[in-house]
């Protein structure tokens, strides 16, 4: 997740679809209008911020700096990618599990 504080789109404007998540928040896909790549998700359930997906991030850097703090819906991970160590495990985007990540990830600043 990033904070729309400093979020930063360079250039084009995404497409979007909200749809209700199982949580009953709406949850809003940005995505790419000509091959449909998903680049960020956005909405009530974690107000103020994105979840980014990694594989847009086009700045070397960050990739190799920045290292995830949460991982979500780990029973979902295929079976040839191994837990991320040092993450807070989200089952679900339901709001009690969100306001335990966020507070556990907030504690390790």
């Amino acid at each position: 997740m990033v904070s729309d504080k400093t979020f930063k789109l360079v250039e084009g404007t995404p497409k979007e679809y909200t749809k209700i998540a199982d949580s009953g928040n709406p949850i809003t896909s940005h995505f790419c209008g000509d091959c449909g790549s998903t680049l960020w998700r956005d909405g009530p359930s974690f107000p103020g911020e994105k979840v980014i997906k990694i594989g847009v991030v086009d700045d070397i850097e960050v990739i190799h700096t920045v290292t995830p703090a949460v991982e979500l819906f780990p029973h979902e991970r295929a079976s040839w990618q191994p837990k991320m160590e040092g993450t807070v495990q989200m089952p679900d985007m339901m709001p009690e599990t969100i306001k335990k990540a966020r507070e556990t990830v907030i504690s390790r600043v």
